[in-house]
């Protein structure tokens, strides 16, 4: 049976659901593929998340090791745990999510000039948005957003 496993890369990351009325981050593994139906090399957390699968497996970090299928929607946002070179040049904006927690985010993704404003970003198709906090990529589902502002 073992040959029929697809080979994965593993990615450790903090989760943020939503825990009573709060946001509550749990260490996790997602499995990633080696290579992406997107764009050349491997699979991206933005990738998987932006995908139409609406369950993702994972490995839940926290105490014991546990198996578990996630529902999309109900991710707040996903954090990288690696730290990666911030640009300071990108906006800086306040996200209130639904719970009401204000957390403040810098765009990370590259906008094309005529589609810079930080309303053309949130306005773009995907789900999951590419932003940074204290150095990390973060993957922010918009439809737990319940207001912008530019800080």
């Amino acid at each position: 049976m073992e040959d029929l496993n697809i080979p994965k890369q593993k990615k450790e990351v903090e989760i943020a659901f939503k825990d009573g009325g709060f946001i509550k981050k749990t260490n996790m593994i997602l499995f990633l593929n080696l290579f992406s139906a997107h764009h050349t090399g491997e699979e991206t957390v933005l990738d998987v998340l932006n995908d139409k699968a609406q369950f993702i497996p994972a490995m839940v970090m926290n105490g014991d090791q546990k198996f578990a299928i996630l529902n999309i929607d109900s991710i707040f946002y996903i954090s990288e745990i690696e730290e990666v070179e911030e640009n300071p040049d990108k906006e800086s904006l306040c996200i209130q999510f639904i719970t009401g927690e204000k957390i403040n985010f810098t765009i990370h993704e590259d906008l094309p000039g005529n589609r810079s404003r930080a309303i053309d970003f949130l306005n773009t198709e995907r789900n999951f948005l590419t932003f940074m906090k204290d150095s990390k990529k973060v993957y922010i589902n918009k439809n737990k957003i319940n207001k912008v502002e530019i800080v």
